[in-house]
C-alpha cells in the first residue's frame, strides 16, 4: 500500500520525502523491520523507538513515523502529533478499515470483563448472529480460535482480526478493551457501537500508579467519539461518575441503585442461578448456569446489550438455560459432598467476591489457595492475604504465574496481611497446593482455587510451562 493512504486519517505535523512510495509491512520493532518497511517510533516505559529508527533504515524501512524531532535522509521521515494514536489508524488503513463494517461492542472494567463478553457473544451466536470475540481466555470468530497474548491485541494485530473476521461473515464482534489499551490508545480511531462498564477496583497500580488514574484511564473511554452508547453499571461509583458527566447516551443496570436493568427474586440452585430480570422495563424469567451475584451483574449488562441488538426475551431466556459458564471462570466439580470451584479472581475485589460467594453455598469450612502473580502490582498482594484469610477456615499460599519474580518473595508480600482465623500453609508448588487443599477437605467443604482460571500454563523465568488448574483437580478426583 502507499504511505500516502496509509497516512490517511493522521495528525501529520511534517513530512521529509515521498509518500508516494509502496509499504510492505508496518513495523514497531526495529529487529523485525525488512525491505520496504514501515516502522513506528513508540515511546514506551522502558523504551523509546526513536531510538532504533537508524536501525530500522539500514534494515531496509522505506519510512518511519515519529513524534520527535528525527531526520535520515535514507528514508521518507513523517512526524506526527501521537506515534500511538498514528499506529492504531495505519494498521486500519493497512487492512482496509475493517472495524467501520464491523459493529463492536466493547467491554471495560476491572473484573467481569471476559464473562460479560462471553455472555455477549453466545447469545448472539446461538441465535444466528455471527459474532467474533476478543479477550483474555481467547480470540474467536465462525469456528477459529486463536491463542490470546493480549486482552486488548496491539493494533496491527487487532486490525488483522478485524479484517479476518470480516472476511467470514462476522458482523459483531464483542471485545474485552483493557486499561493499558485505552491508555494506549490500541483502538483510536475505531467508534463501537456500545461498550458495558462493569466495575472498577484495585489492579495494575503497578502501571497507573494509583487508583485515581486508573480510574480516569477507564472513564476516559466513554466519549461519543469512541462509542455510540454505555451500558453502565450504576452500582459501581465509577460509574456514577461516567453517568453524571452525560458525555453520550446511557443505559444504566444494577441490584442496588435505581436502574434501566434490574433483577429480583434472585435464588440458588445447584446448577446456577434464578432470577427475574427486568431489562428497559421487558420482563425476563432467567435460569441460568452461572452462580454468583458478580454473574448476575455480568448477566444483565450482558442483556442489555443483547436487547439493543435486538434479540427477543424467548430467545434470551431459552439460551441462557443452555449456556455453560466460561472456562475457568467459577467452574465448579462437585464430588463426595465437596465442590470445588476453579476461578480467575486475581484482584482483591475478585477474591472477597469469590468467598463471599463461597460462604452462601456452605455452612462448612471453606478452604482458598491462591497466589499471587509476579511482575504486577505488588500492593494488592498484602490485601489479598487479609481478604483470604479472613474469610477462610483454611488458606494455602502458593505460587500463581511468578514471572521473574521469586515464588518466595511474592508469597511473603502476601503473608505480610495475613491474619489467619483457621489454618494457615504455604506450598509454592501449585499443583501441591491444591493435592493439599483436596486432602484436607471434608464433605460439605467447599475448596477455592483462585488466580488462574482457564490458564493453560504457569508463566516463569520467561518460560510458559504447560499446567492447568482444572485438569489437577481432576486429577487428584481420578
Amino acid at each position: 500500500m502507499l504511505l500516502s493512504k496509509l497516512l490517511g486519517g493522521c495528525d501529520v505535523l511534517n513530512i521529509n520525502g515521498d509518500t508516494d512510495i509502496q509499504i510492505e509491512q508496518i513495523k514497531i520493532n526495529s529487529r523485525e523491520v525488512n525491505e520496504g518497511d514501515c516502522f513506528i517510533c513508540l515511546v514506551g516505559v522502558n523504551s523509546d523507538g526513536h531510538n532504533f529508527a537508524n536501525e530500522a533504515i539500514a534494515r531496509g524501512a522505506r519510512a518511519v513515523i515519529c513524534c520527535n524531532d528525527y531526520s535520515n535522509s535514507l528514508a521518507t521521515v513523517v512526524k506526527v502529533d501521537d506515534t500511538r494514536k498514528a499506529y492504531s489508524v495505519i494498521a486500519s488503513n493497512y487492512y482496509g478499515n475493517p472495524s467501520e463494517k464491523l459493529k463492536i461492542i466493547t467491554v471495560v472494567g476491572t473484573n467481569g470483563k471476559s464473562t460479560t463478553a462471553y455472555i455477549v457473544k453466545e447469545l448472539l451466536e446461538r441465535n444466528g448472529i455471527s459474532c467474533g470475540l476478543i479477550g483474555t481466555m481467547y480470540y474467536e470468530y465462525n469456528g477459529t480460535r486463536l491463542s490470546s497474548n493480549l486482552t486488548t491485541p496491539d493494533p496491527i494485530v487487532l486490525q488483522e482480526l478485524f479484517a479476518k473476521m470480516l472476511a467470514s461473515g462476522v458482523e459483531y464482534v464483542v471485545m474485552e478493551l483493557s486499561a493499558h489499551a485505552i491508555y494506549l490508545n490500541k483502538l483510536y480511531g475505531v467508534c463501537a457501537e456500545m461498550s458495558i462498564f462493569t466495575n472498577l477496583s484495585q489492579d495494575h497500580l503497578d502501571f497507573f500508579g494509583n487508583m485515581n488514574d486508573y480510574g480516569k484511564c477507564k472513564k476516559s473511554y466513554f466519549d461519543k467519539k469512541n462509542t455510540r452508547l454505555a451500558i453502565i453499571n450504576v452500582d459501581d461509583a465509577l460509574g456514577l461518575e461516567i453517568i453524571k458527566e452525560e458525555k453520550l447516551p446511557i443505559i444504566t443496570y444494577g441490584l442496588e441503585n435505581p436502574s434501566d436493568a434490574f433483577a429480583i427474586n434472585i435464588s440458588q440452585t445447584s446448577y446456577g442461578e434464578t432470577f427475574v430480570a427486568n431489562v428497559l422495563d421487558d420482563i425476563l424469567d432467567i435460569d441460568c448456569k452461572f452462580f454468583g451475584k458478580f454473574n448476575i451483574y455480568n448477566l444483565l449488562g450482558a442483556l442489555v446489550a443483547v436487547k439493543k441488538v435486538g434479540l427477543s426475551n424467548a430467545q434470551i431466556m431459552q439460551t441462557l438455560r443452555e449456556v455453560d459458564a466460561p472456562d475457568g471462570r467459577f467452574n465448579v466439580i462437585k464430588k463426595s459432598g465437596i465442590t470445588y470451584v476453579v476461578d480467575f479472581a486475581h484482584t482483591p475485589d475478585g477474591i472477597f467476591n469469590l468467598l463471599k460467594e463461597g460462604r452462601g453455598m456452605t455452612d462448612k469450612r471453606v478452604i482458598t489457595i491462591f497466589g499471587c502473580g509476579g511482575d504486577r502490582d505488588v500492593t494488592k498482594r498484602p490485601i489479598m492475604g487479609k481478604i483470604a484469610s479472613e474469610m477462610s477456615d483454611i488458606v494455602i499460599v502458593t505460587s500463581d504465574n511468578p514471572r521473574t519474580e521469586s515464588r518466595e518473595g511474592i508469597a511473603g508480600d502476601i503473608l505480610q496481611g495475613v491474619n489467619p482465623k483457621g489454618q494457615l500453609f504455604v506450598e509454592l508448588d501449585r499443583a501441591k497446593a491444591i493435592k493439599l487443599g483436596m486432602e484436607l477437605a471434608d464433605k460439605g467443604d467447599i475448596v477455592f482455587i483462585a488466580g488462574k482460571g482457564s490458564e493453560n500454563y504457569i508463566d516463569e523465568n520467561n518460560i510458559k510451562i504447560p499446567y492447568s488448574d482444572m485438569q489437577e483437580v481432576r486429577r487428584w478426583l481420578g
